[in-house]
């Protein structure tokens, strides 16, 4: 049965931040490789070890260290409004208690883990998302959060120098922006593999917003690569065929 998932505003804007994040990440993988290093010139950095090694090009966007700023700072702005808009739907919507953790969320995290790890045969009941999903949605506009005040941290060190010193000072500011973007890409990709793998009747959802329960992965009981179809109808599956009883004509 098809019902209606998510709204225009949470599909518009989940696109918008598909787009933004791929540009801003590039972009800044590119301003990083102006010189790919955490420590000042003369000094060494404790926690990162490929100090000096370049992010590979292909990962870049932006052609040049100005370019790259340009487009980084153009997409700063539309994650920035493009999230508010995101936030303040779901808080007047009262989509948040979809994904705001909850007394039992780490009891159903590790059923989950069992499951996905074939200890468990069964897919754990869910809501519109599993514990797991609600953990990753949840971290996502953190760290967002985290992203944009680390980069205002580095971008305006003097004039907000009271917020690059809560991270740290300058360095070490943009070593946390630097690992907020790694945990953005990483809950990214960890997203779109499930997605792929074991719900891929959600992507018409994000696009049309409508969804039919009888393809979740709870009624199909899917694991990454298991259970891609959808169940028979068992009273069909089950129905007795005239061939199985040559008595009757």
């Amino acid at each position: 049965m098809q019902r209606v998932r998510h709204h225009w505003i949470v599909r518009f804007t989940h696109w918008i931040n598909v787009v933004a994040i791929i540009v801003m990440v590039g972009s800044g993988f590119r301003i990083f490789n102006a010189y790919p290093a955490f420590a000042r010139k003369g000094e060494l950095f404790c926690c990162y070890p490929w100090e000096g090694k370049p992010i590979p090009a292909w990962l870049t966007f932006g052609g040049w260290l100005g370019g790259a700023r340009n487009w980084h700072f153009a997409m700063m702005w539309v994650l920035v409004v493009n999230g508010l808009v995101y936030l303040s739907f779901i808080y007047l919507h009262g989509e948040w208690r979809d994904l705001v953790p909850r007394r039992g969320d780490l009891r159903d995290s590790v059923q989950m883990v069992r499951f996905y790890a074939m200890r468990r045969d069964d897919h754990p009941a869910q809501g519109k998302h599993n514990a797991l999903q609600k953990t990753a949605y949840f971290l996502m506009p953190v760290v967002g959060i985290l992203l944009v005040l680390t980069g205002l941290a580095i971008w305006k060190p003097v004039q907000l120098a009271p917020l690059t010193d809560l991270f740290g000072g300058f360095v070490w500011a943009r070593y946390w922006h630097f690992l907020a973007t790694m945990a953005l890409v990483t809950l990214s990709v960890i997203h779109v593999f499930m997605v792929f793998t074991v719900d891929p009747y959600s992507i018409p959802a994000m696009i049309t917003g409508r969804y039919d329960d009888s393809l979740s992965p709870e009624a199909r009981n899917a694991r990454p690569f298991r259970n891609f179809l959808p169940k028979r109808n068992r009273s069909v599956a089950s129905a007795p065929r005239a061939s199985d009883n040559p008595g009757v004509t």
